[in-house]
């Protein structure tokens, strides 16, 4: 999924995705400034702007403002489901964190359906 999102066969658009969504997560729930968090990882200029939007594009994260920060529309980040699932180790890089929310939501359902089934 970061592959994509970050383009494809670039590594260090998969590093900067991938350092933007662990630091995204040391952090959630709150929403974070964009510059704040691009200055603390020292992520600027074009490849900022390339790793926010891909991970915006791709579903990971969400933009909330007005405030057009270095070429995007947004002051404030936050992480969709996709994006936590990422940035909280449930998937890795090369996985789908979709499935891997779902798979982890049948396993949950399984687990509370024998819970109650041995009350």
């Amino acid at each position: 999924m970061l592959r994509d999102v970050a383009g494809s066969g670039q590594q260090m658009g998969i590093q900067d995705t991938t350092r933007l969504l662990y630091e995204m997560g040391r952090t959630y729930p709150s929403r974070i400034q964009i510059e704040e968090l691009l200055g603390h990882i020292g992520l600027e200029g074009v490849r900022a702007v390339q790793a926010v939007r891909g991970l915006v594009e791709g579903g990971l994260v969400t933009a909330k403002g007005s405030a057009c920060v270095g070429g995007m529309l947004g002051s404030e980040l936050r992480l969709t489901e996709p994006g936590m699932a990422v940035a909280f180790g449930l998937v890795g890089v090369e996985g789908d964190p979709r499935r891997a929310i779902s798979a982890l939501e049948e396993q949950t359902l399984r687990q509370l359906r024998r819970h109650r089934e041995s009350r």
